[in-house]
């Protein structure tokens, strides 16, 4: 993972520190159902522009088109409001700021709340699907 990956996006302060950001992802639970899994598909076009200027990495071909899966890690605050979000192999600083922004200003609200009085981290994934064809 690389430092530019974690933006903070906190809109209220944390009480205490932060937890550390996990290196292993096998330990993060799962946001089950996340909507932004259902959504990111229909933003691939933008990712699509930042591939073909040739500084992106990471998109693999699938069925005669191009497929890039982004794993992101979230830390959410007990209401189920993002605190830091990182996405975690874009390989692909413009990708990275795109999909951050997109999920802040598009799916803030869209994340479950756990209760908790500290801040814990989760994990889901985007989908791009895009087609250079003629």
């Amino acid at each position: 993972m690389t430092i530019l990956l974690s933006l903070m996006l906190a809109a209220a302060p944390m009480t205490g520190a932060a937890p550390p950001m996990p290196q292993d992802m096998s330990n993060v639970p799962v946001i089950e159902g996340w909507l932004g899994r259902k959504i990111s598909p229909r933003w691939s076009e933008e990712v699509a522009r930042a591939y073909r200027k040739g500084d992106c990495s990471g998109a693999k071909p699938y069925q005669g088109s191009q497929l890039l899966e982004i794993e992101v890690l979230f830390l959410l605050s007990g209401d189920g409001k993002p605190l830091k979000i990182a996405p975690v192999n874009a390989r692909c600083p413009e990708v990275e700021k795109f999909v951050s922004g997109r999920i802040l200003g598009t799916l803030r609200n869209s994340f479950p709340k756990s209760g908790s009085a500290e801040p814990q981290w989760m994990r889901s994934q985007v989908r791009f699907l895009w087609s250079d064809a003629p």
